[in-house]
Formats: C-alpha cells, sequence, structure tokens
C-alpha cells in the first residue's frame, strides 16, 4: 500500500512537472511572435503615394517597406519624418512582415548625404 501510494505521488509530481515546463514553452513562443523584425539597408526609392519606401539589404535585395501615419522616424537619434528618408541613407525599419513587405512601426535614419 505504501509503495502504491509513493508511486502514486512521483506519478503525480512528474505530470505537474511537465505541465509546468509544456507552459513555459507555450509562453517563450508566444513572446517570439510579438517581437518585431528588423530591416536594415539603403533607401533605393520612396514613394509617397503610396507610403513605400523601397530597402536594399545587404544580399542586394530590394524589399518594400510600408508606413503609415502610426509610423515613427528617427534621424540621427532624434526625432525625424518621412521627409527626412532621401534615396541612398542607411535605414533601420521595425516591423512585422506581411508576406514580403515590412509593415513599419519604428523607422531610423542612420546616415545621409
Amino acid at each position: 500500500m505504501k509503495r502504491m501510494l509513493s508511486i502514486l505521488a512521483s506519478l503525480t509530481v512528474a505530470i505537474a512537472l511537465s505541465l509546468a515546463m509544456s507552459s513555459q514553452v507555450i509562453a517563450k513562443d508566444a513572446k517570439k511572435s510579438n517581437k518585431e523584425s528588423r530591416l536594415s539597408g539603403t533607401v533605393q526609392m520612396i514613394n509617397k503615394d503610396t507610403s513605400t519606401i523601397t530597402v536594399r539589404d545587404q544580399n542586394n535585395v530590394q524589399r518594400p517597406v510600408v508606413y503609415s501615419g502610426d509610423t515613427k522616424f528617427t534621424y540621427r537619434n532624434k526625432p525625424g519624418s518621412i521627409d527626412d528618408v532621401k534615396d541612398g541613407r542607411r535605414v533601420i525599419c521595425l516591423g512585422k512582415f506581411d508576406e514580403t513587405r515590412l509593415m513599419a512601426t519604428r523607422v531610423d535614419i542612420r546616415s545621409g548625404k
């Protein structure tokens, strides 16, 4: 009888530990999905009509970045605007990818001509 209770207690502890560990893994996955994506490169083209900035990344691939009225711009670590984004300037864009486009929440302009 004591042996049966010991086995049952061990089994209960094992189940509780496995549930606790699985909830930690789920929480880590949720944090990863909330993390913003980053795209950095050189501005190739700006289209204010479609609110799109075309950025050439390190692999020479041109990627579209879409901005909105909620997008925050900084120029050399100071508040900026879309007017500070110019061809040839290096930018770091943060946001979420919508298939191939980055929906920017922040655009940091790093260097200028």
